[in-house]
């Protein structure tokens, strides 16, 4: 944010002299931009010597030359008795650091130079608005508050741009109703706002809460700029936070027939919102279109999200291939127990038991018992009873699956033969 460059032309045209014709300009008074200004603004005179020393290094560091300014600078700095003098030569110094990404000793030379107190008024002003820019700019919100506040006691006046950077300010430091209150001011009174400034307030309602606020203020914005992705985006995700899932929903599903979803995210967002909606097929089918584009990025997640909605949606193939891919990426085995227990019931047992085992090695499991009564089943349909029996004594250890293994422990050794239980 190279802004200071022009603050150097302002500074030179609103106050340092460049000989006899500067004064003959002078007799030419400018309008008066701060008429209410509270400071007093000082004389501004130097030598001969200083003006000469000034204009040129004014001149090299505007030409990007800020070494070869400097000891013009700083001879003006260490031997001048201007007070002006002293001062603009700072805010030239304070500009060379900018210049070489020293962002803390470049504000400490503008401070300086607001300290001299030499400059007029316009300058000086202008100054100490960049000072409060760069605090804002660097993260120091408090001290870009501390300044903005004296801005504005000693101009007497507010503008748009400075509403804004102070509400900028106050959303930095989470205080959020200040925010909105500066920010609305700032808006009322600019006639081209900012759309960042819109961005900060809607995000200080989202912040208090204020959803419907926040809402409001994107769908007016969606208005005018119906195509804008990114203001999709912050609509679905205030109706989220709101918990009013289904005009997320709405907003989603408009955005895919407009051509709006097409990254990665917006496939998982839109799935989950269709799945939340209780509409696993649409979940399902917008997840496999995602993955058929080439879009949804292949993870953990995305593979589990597809797993998921295709057994919601009774789509067993869809979702073995999902628990499948995700297989290898899980941490825990309730991917693996999701897996063994949709092959077990595509009749695929000997499938099911290495899912079953790579659940139970795993560990994590919600349904450990579970785990152990599906593996003996699958191995009890292989034949495998000796294997099948110890697996359901290990079930019968969990409250959950007590009775169930010892029913099918009682059948085994009575010559019953197990019939495949209904899914679940």
């Amino acid at each position: 944010m190279k802004f200071s460059k022009w603050l150097i032309a302002a500074l030179c045209a609103t106050g340092l002299l460049f000989g006899a014709e500067a004064f003959a300009a002078r007799d030419k008074k400018p309008e008066n931009e701060y008429p209410n200004a509270t400071r007093q603004e000082p004389k501004p005179d130097m030598s001969q010597s200083d003006q000469r020393d000034l204009n040129k290094a004014a001149d090299l560091v505007n030409e990007n030359k800020g070494a070869e300014a400097q000891p013009l600078i700083e001879k003006v700095i260490e031997k001048s008795r201007s007070k002006y003098a002293q001062s603009f030569a700072h805010q030239l110094l304070g500009q060379v650091y900018y210049d070489q990404d020293k962002s803390d000793q470049a504000i400490a030379e503008y401070q300086k130079a607001l300290e001299t107190n030499g400059l007029p008024n316009p300058g000086h002003f202008q100054v100490l608005y960049l000072v409060a820019q760069l605090q804002l700019q660097d993260e120091k919100y408090t001290e870009a508050l501390a300044s903005i506040d004296q801005w504005e006691k000693l101009t007497g006046k507010q503008s748009a741009d400075e509403l804004a950077l102070k509400a900028n300010a106050y959303y930095r430091t989470d205080k959020y109703q200040e925010a909105i209150d500066t920010m609305k001011k700032a808006l009322s009174m600019a006639e081209k706002p900012n759309d960042s400034w819109n961005q900060i307030l809607m995000a200080s309602y989202f912040e208090l809460g204020q959803y419907d606020q926040a809402a409001q203020m994107v769908q007016a914005q969606l208005a005018k700029d119906p195509t804008n992705k990114k203001l999709v985006n912050q609509l679905a995700t205030i109706y989220i936070q709101a918990d009013k899932l289904p005009q997320a929903l709405q907003v989603m599903a408009d955005a895919k027939a407009k051509g709006l979803v097409s990254t990665s995210d917006d496939y998982l967002q839109l799935a989950k919102l269709y799945a939340n909606a209780d509409k696993p097929k649409d979940a399902a089918a917008t997840m496999r279109e995602g993955f058929e584009k080439g879009v949804v990025t292949p993870s953990y997640e995305s593979y589990k999200l597809l797993g998921d909605v295709c057994n919601q949606a009774e789509e067993d193939a869809c979702a073995i291939e999902g628990y499948s891919k995700a297989s290898p990426l899980a941490k825990d085995g309730n991917v693996d127990y999701q897996l063994g227990y949709l092959l077990y019931y595509s009749n695929k047992s000997a499938d099911a038991v290495e899912a079953m085992t790579r659940a139970i090695s795993r560990g994590g499991l919600r349904q450990e018992g579970e785990a152990y009564l599906l593996r003996g089943d699958a191995e009890n349909d292989l034949d495998r009873t000796s294997a099948a029996m110890a697996d359901w004594q290990k079930a019968a250890g969990y409250p959950s699956t007590k009775t169930m293994a010892e029913q099918r422990m009682k059948a085994v050794k009575g010559g019953t033969k197990l019939k495949r239980p209904a899914k679940k």
